[in-house]
């Protein structure tokens, strides 16, 4: 009986591989919640609609080695050589940036680990288009000391206040699908999004303080999106792609794992079996004895099929040249045949590079910048391409970094560091091996507007 290929609740039967495979539709993680849950007296608006949808991409990501290097590329891209701060300057009527030697400032940069700071902030953008930066003033709150990372997978706002439209509270737990509670949750105020400087101004000013702890808004704008937003390359799991692409290798593991694992027919006369039970003794008579002696000859050679130390050894098989008329036949008493399987190992080779294609446009990532894709197309650009390529590439981070910065502005105008004070993320800059052996030529600072 022979089965045709079938699809049945996200079931699909590969009679090639003799598997059947199971998908679940990327899509359905990607539904927005109708309604809020209830923490205590508070009300948090879910990210997805299971509230764990930051995890339950995250998984999806590791268990895609194209969606995870290009994601890994696209974070080192954004972090550059890190974010430093600068003295800028005129002269000649062009910005000059040189670097910052104020105590004040690299104690800050120091005792906050902002290099282990910004590499986090660039990896909750690139994945997520959201941060979550959280600063903590001093005791009289004249300061901020402290600047650091929330992750967002563990990160929930809270509903929008109805009187002014804007999000007043931040919940922190690594419990949202275990059970969050009061406990086992951080809450904290959340300073205004266009103004987070002056909100905390106003806010100290008046006294209006409960803790010395504020969360800031730093997101990626997405239009339609209040308070979560959606990257442009989780299309991948709306369409399909995504899936696309792990069936087939899922396929391609079925295949190998199922399909291809019956290689050899063991053809053995009974003519053998008379040989081996006269030279042993053995009665064929005793139907015990019989099979116990063909188990250990089957055991024996299925051993030396499938142990890969055997590769390329050879084996010895029992023949008799019997007589035929004027000439003789061969009468084999053991034959070993392949089986031959018409699946070579090369199928879906152009679905994989069509799909890692398709995966890495939506990622916005050049296959040529991270090594060949997969499938049969390699990437075969000069050095000057390749070149251009991640200048171009390196253009495309500043509005990111615009964002990341934020945080940053705000604390170098909140602690009165010096007026002239800017962070800037310190990009690469190649040149021609004409020009220099290395092919680097020396780095630069990459403007970016003060907010």
């Amino acid at each position: 009986m022979s089965y045709e290929n079938f699809e049945i609740d996200n079931l699909t039967y590969l009679p090639e591989a003799k598997a059947i495979i199971a998908q679940v539709p990327s899509a359905d993680m990607l539904t927005d919640p109708d309604s809020t849950i209830t923490l205590d007296k508070y009300k948090v608006v879910p990210w997805g609609e299971s509230n764990n949808l930051p995890a339950e991409v995250l998984k999806k990501i590791q268990d895609s080695e194209i969606v995870a290097s290009n994601l890994d590329h696209n974070i080192k891209m954004m972090y550059g050589q890190g974010v430093h701060p600068f003295i800028k300057s005129t002269e000649n009527g062009k910005d000059k940036f040189t670097p910052c030697i104020d105590e004040r400032v690299l104690e800050f940069y120091e005792n906050n680990d902002i290099p282990g700071y910004f590499l986090e902030q660039c990896a909750d953008m690139a994945t997520f288009y959201n941060t979550f930066p959280e600063i903590i003033l001093t005791r009289d709150m004249s300061a901020v000391y402290s600047l650091r990372h929330k992750e967002a997978t563990f990160s929930r706002w809270g509903e929008k206040d109805r009187a002014t439209g804007e999000i007043i509270r931040h919940f922190y737990s690594s419990k949202w699908v275990d059970g969050a509670n009061v406990d086992n949750t951080v809450i904290s105020d959340v300073l205004m999004r266009n103004n987070p400087l002056g909100d905390l101004q106003n806010r100290i000013k008046n006294r209006k303080i409960s803790t010395p702890r504020f969360m800031l808004q730093i997101s990626f704008p997405t239009p339609g999106r209040e308070y979560y937003q959606k990257p442009p390359f989780w299309s991948i799991f709306a369409s399909g792609s995504y899936d696309f692409a792990a069936m087939i290798w899922n396929f391609k593991k079925a295949l190998l794992k199922n399909g291809l694992a019956v290689r050899w027919v063991i053809y053995v006369s009974d003519k053998y079996w008379d040989l081996i039970f006269n030279e042993e003794k053995i009665d064929r008579n005793n139907p015990e004895k019989v099979k116990a002696r063909k188990e250990e000859e089957f055991a024996k050679w299925r051993t030396f099929l499938s142990d890969e130390k055997n590769a390329g050894k050879g084996l010895v098989a029992l023949k008799k040249m019997v007589p035929s008329g004027s000439t003789a036949i061969e009468e084999k008493y053991i034959e070993f045949v392949e089986l031959k399987n018409g699946l070579k190992g090369g199928e879906y080779l152009e679905d994989i590079s069509e799909v890692a294609n398709t995966i890495n446009f939506s990622m916005q990532v050049h296959g040529s910048l991270i090594g060949n894709q997969p499938g049969k197309a390699g990437n075969s650009l000069s050095g000057t391409d390749k070149r251009e390529l991640f200048m171009i590439k390196d253009a495309m981070m500043t509005p990111y970094r615009d964002r990341l910065i934020r945080p940053l502005t705000l604390v170098s105008r909140f602690n009165n560091f010096p007026k002239d004070l800017v962070w800037k993320v310190v990009s690469f800059e190649f040149t021609t091996l004409d020009n220099n052996k290395t092919g680097k030529q020396s780095t630069t600072a990459t403007e970016t507007p003060t907010p």
